[in-house]
């Protein structure tokens, strides 16, 4: 356990680092990694990163495996569901966040809709963890509810970052394509076409990625 406020800010601090690796590509999926390597690594005590490592795996972007540890791998199936989920509990979000968007707020969504898609284009996962990140957090403050907030920053930010585990090209600008059309029905006006343009993106990729059947 940690004993103060300072211990937590290394920790938070350790935990942003490594994520910020996994995502970035350089630690890969399948890597094998041990809590006094990535101390050394990230340039601190291994007591606070096992705390890390903890966190790290409950956000499933780091799997037990006996006393080693190895980074997540996710499969087409995996991403699938996580497509599933995130598309049922955003667009419900959305739902209710999309009429209250401010002007300021849909205009700072479409800056983040060309940065997301200049990272894709890049292959530069971290970049477009952060933007589809402020994307989703512009729509949680919206939203304008508490407790939902609170459980759907969560969900959310854990099914995000699994979701860049799973690189595959072909999706990418359905992806962007969706939110692109998405934000310009917020622009002209149209919240509930928005709303049905989203859950059609979410529809669109999980049938893309779904497997073929055998």
């Amino acid at each position: 356990m940690m004993g103060s406020e300072a211990d937590r800010a290394k920790v938070d601090k350790a935990v942003q680092g490594v994520r910020d690796e996994i995502l970035s590509g350089g630690l890969a999926p399948g890597t094998t990694v041990t809590v006094s390597g990535l101390a050394t690594q990230f340039g601190t005590e291994d007591a606070l990163m096992h705390e890390a490592v903890a966190a790290l795996a409950e956000e499933g972007l780091i799997e037990a495996a006996g006393h080693e540890h190895r980074i997540a791998n996710l499969g087409r199936q995996q991403a699938v569901q996580l497509l599933d989920v995130m598309g049922v509990v955003l667009v419900a979000l959305f739902e209710r966040a999309a009429p209250r968007l401010s002007a300021g707020e849909i205009d700072r969504m479409a800056t983040l809709v060309d940065e997301l898609r200049t990272a894709l284009q890049h292959e530069d996962m971290l970049a477009s963890h952060r933007a589809i990140g402020e994307l989703v957090g512009i729509i949680l403050q919206a939203g304008d509810h508490q407790e939902l907030r609170e459980v759907n920053t969560h969900v959310l930010g854990r099914s995000l970052a699994r979701l860049h585990l799973f690189q595959h090209a072909v999706a990418y600008p359905i992806w962007t394509d969706g939110w692109d059309e998405t934000v310009q029905y917020l622009q002209r006006g149209h919240p509930e076409a928005a709303v049905e343009r989203l859950r059609r993106t979410f529809w669109i990729l999980a049938e893309e990625l779904a497997p073929e059947s055998s």
